[in-house]
């Protein structure tokens, strides 16, 4: 349903670039893939510093400048030597990859081409983050605490800049959830276990949902590391509250395209009730780690590693229904458990 609330006026400062922050609202809800987008939203150095510290780079370190250049170059190599896709010369020979942002949200061939290169930059640097989470001194749990302290510390911002929050959650998933939740389902592997970490957010209204989403979009997860098809939106009508803001209003139509509809039925969990509500996304957080790989890191692996998050929310009314009746969390873990004892009895119901 559309919102009542101004956004923009009630977070004055938050959103120096309206198009991109709406631009990664829709990408949290849908689970669509950064891969298949066409343009960013970046519209200056300013805006694409900040981009860059969300992603564990500060553009003025040297060491974190000569990473970005190193991804350059490796993107550079892939698409020269595997692709034979060739990108021109203004792209090229960028030296400021912050430029580079800029640019992948103009016109033109040179527009085409850096985002061809920077979607190339941000599969190599997940990679090479994910290899080096396993070489790390320390073990996952100090990890996941980071994580914490940066969405706990966005919380708070939330609550002073004006955004109502009703409650707030961390939790970590026991051994024996896990045990329970890859017994129970046909599909899951270890790996795939996206809520070892999780967050839950409720808002007193569901116009601060969209306030909720925008801050955390800003301050904690880039949105090019959402999962793809893991997002759930009972919620949020994003196409009715565009159209009904005049200011959201006028972003609607500079919204790119996206390819094809989002796979809704991937984030579906059986054992919810059929009126259980609620927004739920996955995303692989960035996690600097400069000080556990010292002042000469390889620059295969960078000083950034990733770790998936798991993000619910929804609004204070929608969690009282969300605890009654079938939906009540309790029944949820009987049915839960129940397809468990039945698949290993050899029983099973679906």
């Amino acid at each position: 349903m559309p919102f009542s609330s101004d956004i923009f006026s009630s977070l004055t400062g938050l959103l120096p670039a309206g198009l991109q922050d709406v631009e990664a609202v829709r990408i949290l809800l849908r689970g669509d893939s950064v891969i298949d987008w066409q343009r960013l939203a970046i519209r200056d150095a300013q805006h694409a510093d900040a981009f860059l510290k969300l992603q564990g780079f500060t553009s003025s370190d040297p060491l974190d400048a000569a990473r970005l250049l190193w991804l350059r170059d490796e993107a550079l190599a892939y698409l020269d030597t595997h692709l034979k896709l060739w990108v021109g010369p203004e792209v090229r020979g960028l030296r400021d990859l912050r430029e580079l942002l800029v640019m992948a949200s103009g016109d033109g061939q040179r527009q085409r081409d850096a985002c061809v290169l920077l979607k190339v930059m941000h599969v190599i640097h997940h990679a090479a983050g994910r290899e080096l989470l396993y070489q790390l001194p320390v073990p996952v749990n100090e990890l996941f605490r980071r994580i914490e302290q940066r969405v706990f510390a966005a919380v708070d911002d939330m609550k002073r800049a004006g955004v109502a929050i009703a409650g707030f959650a961390a939790s970590r998933k026991t051994p024996e959830s896990v045990f329970t939740k890859l017994l129970a389902r046909r599909d899951s592997l270890a790996a795939e276990v996206h809520d070892r970490l999780r967050f839950r957010i409720v808002t007193r209204t569901l116009d601060d949902l969209f306030q909720a989403l925008l801050c955390l979009t800003r301050w904690v997860l880039p949105f090019n590391y959402v999962l793809p098809g893991e997002s759930r939106n009972d919620l949020i009508d994003l196409e009715g509250t565009l159209a009904a803001d005049p200011r959201l209003r006028e972003l609607r139509a500079l919204l790119q395209p996206v390819a094809g509809e989002a796979d809704a039925a991937a984030r579906v969990n059986w054992f919810s009730a059929a009126g259980f509500r609620i927004i739920n996304f996955v995303a692989d957080i960035p996690v600097p780690v400069a000080d556990l790989v010292g002042q000469q890191p390889d620059p295969r692996h960078g000083r950034v590693v990733f770790l998936l998050a798991e993000f619910q929310l929804l609004d204070a009314a929608t969690e009282a229904a969300n605890e009654t009746g079938d939906n009540r969390h309790a029944l949820y873990k009987q049915r839960q458990v129940a397809q468990v004892i039945d698949r290993l009895n050899g029983a099973s119901r679906g």
